[in-house]
């Protein structure tokens, strides 16, 4: 896999993220301003659920990581992440600053989330999250979906 995901929990409302491809490496950050977790997660089944294209966005103090989320045709999307030094400035996306784009398989991407949403949930536990992202829930629900939707896709696959 040429995409990885590695989301951390730092102090209290702060999170770390590192995003890897087979050409570059993007350390983000995300505050409890918005619910990077779990919007991440929700943009993930929402590509595998369909939709051509979605944004989320890592809020920070202040700025903005947009990632950005579009389906390219067959089973490949089109992944950007952009910087905005501006948050909630509503920017279009022409104004952010790439940081990373690449493209892969769907599948790649959510697998990725899904990868590491567990391990954040693996190494803090429900009582650990909350302690360490006060301001929202671990999104059990939502990664549950996630897990569910990537093994549909799977089966799917295996079936052509």
């Amino acid at each position: 896999m040429s995409l990885t995901i590695d989301y951390r929990l730092l102090d209290a409302g702060w999170a770390e993220c590192t995003v890897q491809t087979a050409n570059a490496s993007q350390e983000l950050s995300a505050s409890d301003l918005s619910d990077a977790l779990r919007n991440l997660v929700l943009a993930a089944v929402a590509i595998l659920a369909g939709l051509r294209s979605v944004a989320t966005s890592f809020d920070e103090e202040p700025g903005e990581y947009r990632w950005v989320l579009e389906y390219t045709g067959g089973l490949e999307i089109s992944l950007k992440i952009l910087l905005f030094n501006e948050l909630w400035g509503n920017k279009p996306d022409s104004e952010g600053e790439i940081l990373i784009q690449t493209t892969c398989h769907l599948l790649e991407f959510a697998e990725a989330v899904a990868n590491a949403a567990s391990r954040v949930l693996e190494k803090y536990g429900i009582q650990g999250y909350a302690e360490k992202w006060p301001e929202h829930e671990f999104p059990s629900r939502e990664l549950n979906l996630l897990n569910e939707y990537i093994a549909q896709w799977k089966h799917n696959l295996l079936q052509v």
